[in-house]
Formats: structure tokens, sequence, C-alpha cells
């Protein structure tokens, strides 16, 4: 929450609201929670940023449901790509992407997006994201194909087997987060040649299929946030000088540049 003068005055989490998975009520129950009893009398202006928040029906479940707690607030509800655009780029012209348990990537001329290389979502594409790399650790550990010295290590810290796998994948919600959860295993192994080989191939997908599109990619920067730009920003640095491109600003959340954003306009 800020004030008149855009200063920080108090920061609560929540869990993501998606409008492709939660109704207007369920919206309106986290934002009591979250409010507490902090006063929310002043609260003249909200800014919500989100997952699949592109649509006017979309939206509006989101903003129903916070005026519905706040009905003398304004709710301006926007997708998480212009908030990554605006925290990264600000006001000036650059390409955003987001590489978390999804990706997602924007061209921005320092106002708007002005073109997009649609994600899909992790069964078609996220490309370069944390489900991605988690699915290339299963295939490879499925398939006899991760070093011996690997094998024993990931199959204990994640305590799995081929039917966990498939159930978590088949069977349960959120089989993207399942995959993304599996990432961390490159950070604890890095500098091992096939943790190297499936970062590279990752981000080189993502770069191939995605910035390489826009028009303006190796006359701008690329920035990213999120925590797989964030962790392994050494690897997705080397893939883009391969493809001659320049790696921007690195941001593992955008509410702080966001933040600043505001106090800007």
């Amino acid at each position: 929450m800020l004030d008149v003068d855009n200063q920080e005055v108090w920061r609560k989490p929540t869990i993501g609201l998606n409008p492709f998975f939660v109704e207007s009520d369920e919206v309106s129950s986290v934002f009591k929670e979250m409010l507490g009893n902090e006063s929310t009398e002043q609260i003249q202006d909200v800014f919500f940023y989100g997952a699949s928040c592109s649509s006017d029906e979309r939206n509006l479940r989101i903003s129903a449901g916070i005026n519905a707690v706040l009905p003398k607030a304004k709710v301006t509800v926007n997708h998480d790509l212009l908030a990554a655009a605006r925290a990264l780029c600000r006001n000036k012209p650059g390409i955003a992407c987001i590489l978390g348990t999804g990706s997602n990537s924007c061209e921005y001329d320092g106002k708007n997006i002005t073109d997009n290389v649609p994600s899909m979502g992790f069964m078609i594409g996220d490309e370069g994201s944390g489900s991605s790399i988690g699915r290339r650790l299963v295939r490879s550990w499925i398939y006899r194909e991760m070093p011996v010295e690997l094998v024993e290590e990931f199959t204990t810290s994640f305590d799995i087997t081929k039917e966990s796998v498939l159930t978590s994948l088949y069977y349960n919600e959120k089989p993207n987060k399942f995959l993304a959860s599996l990432s961390r295993f490159c950070l604890d192994h890095i500098n091992h040649p096939l943790i190297q080989e499936i970062l590279a191939e990752s981000f080189k997908e993502f770069i191939d299929r995605h910035i390489s599109k826009y028009a303006s990619a190796r006359e701008v920067p690329i920035h990213f946030v999120g925590s797989i730009a964030f962790y392994y920003q050494d690897a997705l640095k080397q893939e883009l000088e391969k493809a001659n491109m320049k790696l921007g600003l690195v941001i593992q959340s955008p509410i702080d540049e966001l933040i600043k954003y505001l106090s800007m306009i």
C-alpha cells in the first residue's frame, strides 16, 4: 500500500489469483484476509496485475471481487506481462520477459506492449521456464540419460518414482508447479555438464521461439523477471550473447520496481 506521496505504508503477500481458476468471491476472501484490520477508507486506487488478465470478462471477475471489499476504490486490472514491462523498462523501449514457473515475453515501446508472441502454457509452450527445465530433467531421468552420479540424488531429493511422477502430472492439481519445483536441482549442480546442457537448450529455445521474433530484439536490452532468470542468469546471458542480443535488467520479483514506476507517473 502506498500513501499520497507514493511512499510504501505496508506490504502483505497473498496467494496468486488467476481468473481462469478463481471466482469473484474467492478474490474478495483473499483481499479481506490481506487487509485484516487495516484502515481502508482512504484507499482510492487499486492496481492489480495478474496471469490471464487479458480479457474484459476475466478482468471483471477480479475487479468485482476487489470492489466487494473496497467499494469506493477505482480498480484497474492488467496482465502480469504489463507489470513486467513497466517494472523492467519503465518509460523506455525494451523487451520484457517472464521466466518463472511459466514464461512469457513482449516488446514494449516505453508506454504500451506493442507485440507479444503467445506463451500457450506448459503443455505446449512455456519455453525456458521452470516447468520446461523440470520436464527436461524428468525425461533425462526416466529415459536413463541422466549420469549415474546424479540419478540417486535426483531420486532421493524429490522422493519420486515413475508412478509418483505420473500421478503429479495427470491426476494432481497444478502439474506445471510440480515440474517447476524440480528445476531447483539445477542450482545445486550448476557446473555439471548435463545441467549446463539442459539450461542452454531451454534458454536457446525461449530465445528462438520468442525473443527472436521481435523486430527490436538486437537493438534494445532484453530484460527478465522471475526466479529462473534470476538464479540462472549467467547461462541465460551466454545464450543471449550467442544470438547477438544484450541482457538488460534481471530481477526476481517486479514489486519494488513497480513501486518506482508508480512514483514516475
